[in-house]
């Protein structure tokens, strides 16, 4: 059985421009995100990332139509707007999965602490959504990244 990560990953939302960043290791854009760590909720671990990473303090857009709930010993967390299965290939760990639970998000605060961040129009992602990303090429998008950003542009 192939071993899985939990992890979290928010596509940050701003003037009709998504935050990307060029991963260097695996040579392509994604939004922040990272691991889910011991006694974290995915939004915990989210709003962590976010922060170290980027510098930013976010909040959560719920695309659903789920609001989360207060009760006496049990809360509801928002629902990611959608939850991917990633495979991945790692020299040190191996190969594995991450389970991705993917957040939309907005800013409330902070200021971008690095120039690896860049904003990501709608026109850049759609310029780039009839270039199909392929391990051979230098296309640095990949197709499912291109159609969550084209997703996410419709919902906000």
């Amino acid at each position: 059985m192939i071993k899985r990560h939990y992890t979290s990953s928010g596509l940050i939302v701003k003037n009709n421009s998504v935050l990307l960043h060029y991963h260097l290791k695996i040579k392509l854009w994604l939004p922040p995100g990272g691991h889910i760590e011991e006694n974290e909720d995915p939004i915990q671990a989210l709003k962590r990332e976010v922060l170290e990473e980027t510098g930013l303090l976010i909040d959560i857009i719920n695309t659903s139509s789920t609001v989360a709930k207060k009760f006496q010993n049990v809360y509801s967390l928002t629902p990611p707007h959608t939850i991917f299965i990633e495979s991945i290939s790692d020299k040190t760990e191996g190969n594995h999965e991450h389970i991705d639970f993917i957040y939309i998000c907005k800013i409330v605060g902070g200021q971008i602490k690095n120039n690896k961040w860049k904003w990501f129009t709608k026109k850049d992602i759609f310029n780039r959504s009839d270039q199909r990303y392929n391990f051979s090429s230098d296309i640095t998008l990949t197709d499912e990244l291109i159609d969550l950003c084209l997703e996410t542009f419709k919902l906000v």
